[in-house]
């Protein structure tokens, strides 16, 4: 049922009352508001994938670095844009990255805000139907309307991707979006007619039209019933597409020499998950499905396979074992998020080390309906018993990761760990929901209903401002430093603080550095203590080059003064013996990057960042 014209009228004058128009010379900006002017929330689609437009309507590029999108729950759900996120003049910007979802049944609402958290513009949304979108009848006007095609990244007044069609059986077949490993996406078109057909002209382009297309080259033709892959390539460097399509639903359009549409078909969102494709059913058929295996450059399969992603699940993992008895085991937890009992026996899982380590799960094994299966990594061999255990065990630290892949080792689920302490795990919220947390106390084989691990406050103004974790033998680039480790600790307060018998820890948290008795940090002062070990006067536990944790306590653990984790610096990163520090962006501030300059003992503001 379409939405009637007076309601669309009256829906339209709501979002009029709450849209920002183009700044005037001489206007006054209200409190709250924005003094950025020309830039509007263009259209949006909520019938997922969601997507925000946005439009420039100035003369000149737009830098949008740090500007905010948030739906009608306001900054409890919102996406913060990344550095170098440009809008170029006259011109269109597509968002989908964010991560809350727009309801397209109920309605929603979108605000733009720029660093300061001021309101460029805003919209409500009506109640929509599915593949609908609601924008601007024109670009930046104040009239709002309902598209029942939306114009993505296109013109509000033009008619999109829609129009005349081109009368070719020619087919975009199968599609990639979430290439795994070294893979990239692809596109295959495959040619239903009895006779081969010259291409040459035709153009693809993803969800940005014209902005980002590819021009296939002359001579290029698909023989009868067969099939030709388009792979993505970079810039130069060959004859195929090189734009980006997004693994979180994108678009994917093919267009004839004179730019009418042969075929389009909107990819899904992927999510985490890696290595499928969606591809018709059979070659040219009517009806698309996710395939954990990609038949690229081959025929599709002609039935409907059963896939077990978004079924069977990795719930929940522990890391923090040591590992000493069978009842101190790092473990993964498996769950089957449907009414119906699924085999699990031959699924592989692996961690880090890759698909050549991984355990088969033993013939026979099940998983009862909204049921759970419990893994013991058990690398010491407490057990004796390989065919039911994996012998590898699990990292405490990051870069740690987890696979479940089935017979074939296509991925059906995969989960990077963060770094935990001890008694922690990390799992989804609930029993098979996207979203993941911290526990404090694992859940081992029971249901996910645990508290998460606190976010912490820091009360005192005392920071870990700066770590250095990569100590050389010879000092890099003539510092001094460089061959010693660092804390460097800073008091963001306008009085001195006395930090005596506090406590600095590292991952391990057995083993203190207990700061002396009469040591005070002046206001807005540094106070470093070098890390070895066999130091006199500071810790004596090492920081780990694979990835750490710093903590500072009050006396006897009273209170978490604050905690930074440090990230890992990879064999093969580039990164090692370069004289990289890891901070705080401005000191006692929240961003924490990698210093390609270190300052020890002295302030982070203005320092080069590491790209």
């Amino acid at each position: 049922m379409r939405i009637k014209s007076a309601i669309v009228a009256a829906l339209a004058v709501a979002a009029l009352a709450t849209s920002c128009k183009k700044d005037k010379e001489g206007d006054i900006v209200p409190p709250g508001q924005s003094a950025v002017s020309g830039l509007y929330i263009n259209e949006v689609y909520s019938c997922n994938p969601d997507w925000v437009e946005l439009y420039n309507d100035n003369d000149t590029d737009m830098d949008l670095s740090g500007f905010i999108l948030q739906d009608e729950k306001g900054a409890d759900e919102e996406y913060k844009m990344p550095d170098g996120t440009v809008i170029e003049a006259k011109s269109y910007l597509v968002v989908d990255a964010f991560s809350f979802g727009l309801s397209s049944s109920n309605g929603d609402a979108v605000t733009l805000l720029d660093m300061q958290r001021r309101i460029i513009d805003a919209v409500d949304l009506p109640a929509m139907e599915d593949g609908t979108s609601y924008g601007r009848q024109t670009d930046g006007s104040d009239s709002w309307k309902v598209f029942d095609v939306p114009t993505k990244g296109c013109d509000n007044d033009s008619e999109g991707v829609s129009g005349p069609e081109s009368d070719l059986r020619l087919y975009i077949n199968e599609v990639q979006t979430a290439p795994a490993g070294d893979d990239v996406d692809f596109i295959e078109i495959y040619n239903d007619e009895d006779y081969q057909v010259d291409i040459s002209g035709f153009k693809l382009q993803d969800d940005k039209g014209a902005a980002e297309e590819f021009v296939i080259p002359d001579g290029t033709t698909i023989a009868a019933k067969g099939l030709l892959v388009f792979s993505q390539v970079s810039p130069g460097a060959g004859d195929s597409f090189t734009f980006g399509l997004s693994s979180k639903g994108d678009m994917v359009i093919f267009l004839d020499a004179d730019g009418v549409v042969v075929d389009q078909v909107d990819t899904p969102n992927f999510g985490d998950v890696k290595g499928q494709s969606y591809a018709r059913i059979g070659n040219g058929g009517a009806q698309w499905q996710i395939l954990d295996t990609p038949t690229k450059g081959t025929a599709n399969p002609s039935q409907s396979i059963v896939s077990y992603v978004g079924k069977i699940v990795i719930n929940e993992v522990y890391t923090f074992s040591d590992q000493s008895s069978v009842d101190d085991l790092d473990f993964i937890e498996l769950y089957n998020k449907t009414d119906e009992p699924i085999q699990v026996g031959g699924m592989k899982l692996w961690e880090s080390g890759g698909p050549e380590e991984a355990w088969t799960i033993p013939a026979g094994k099940y998983i009862e309906p909204y049921g759970r299966l419990v893994i013991e990594a058990d690398k010491e061999g407490l057990y004796a018993d390989p065919v039911n255990h994996p012998s590898w065990g699990l990292s405490k630290g990051p870069g740690e990761c987890v696979t479940l892949g089935d017979a074939q080792m296509n991925v059906i689920d995969y989960i990077a760990l963060p770094s935990m302490n001890e008694n922690e795990s990390y799992g989804r919220k609930t029993d098979g929901d996207q979203t993941w947390q911290i526990f404090r106390q694992y859940t081992k084989g029971t249901a996910n209903t645990g508290e998460a691990r606190p976010e912490h406050t820091n009360t005192t103004g005392l920071f870990i401002n700066e770590v250095y974790h990569d100590n050389q033998d010879e000092a890099v680039n003539g510092q001094a430093w460089t061959t010693t480790d660092f804390i460097e600790l800073y008091n963001a307060n306008d009085t001195e603080l006395d930090i005596s018998g506090w406590e600095i820890y590292d991952d391990k948290g057995d083993e203190a550095y207990v700061i002396p008795e009469g040591t005070v940090i002046q206001p807005r002062s540094f106070l470093t203590y070098d890390v070895f070990k066999e130091n006199t006067d500071g810790p004596t536990f090492g920081l780990g080059v694979g990835g750490d944790w710093v903590f500072i306590y009050k006396p006897n653990k009273s209170e978490l003064v604050d905690s930074v984790e440090i990230p890992e610096f990879a064999k093969d990163s580039g990164m090692r013996g370069q004289g990289y520090t890891y901070g705080r962006l401005t000191d006692g501030g929240d961003e924490l990057v990698i210093f390609s300059e270190g300052s020890k003992n002295a302030s982070n503001n203005g320092r080069a960042v590491l790209d």
